[in-house]
C-alpha cells in the first residue's frame, strides 16, 4: 500500500471524527438552549420525577423532592 494512501485515510478519519465532535457539541448546545426555554425540560421543576397524571393529582407545588 502506498504510504500516501495511508496518510489520506488517516486524514479522512480525523476529519470525520472532528466533524462528529462538532455535531455532538452543537447538539449539546441546542439541548441546553431548549431546556432553558422550555419549562417542561427545566431541571428547576420540583415535579421533574412525576408524570403528568401525578402532577395533575398532586398539583404543581409538592414537597416530594
Amino acid at each position: 500500500m502506498d504510504p500516501r494512501d495511508k496518510n489520506t485515510e488517516k486524514r479522512n478519519a480525523n476529519e470525520a471524527q472532528e466533524k462528529e465532535n462538532e455535531n455532538v457539541a452543537q447538539a449539546h448546545q441546542q439541548a441546553e438552549n431548549d431546556m432553558q426555554e422550555d419549562a417542561d425540560l427545566s431541571i428547576h421543576s420540583p415535579n421533574d420525577d412525576l408524570d403528568e397524571g401525578e402532577t395533575a393529582r398532586l398539583g404543581e407545588n409538592t414537597d416530594l423532592v
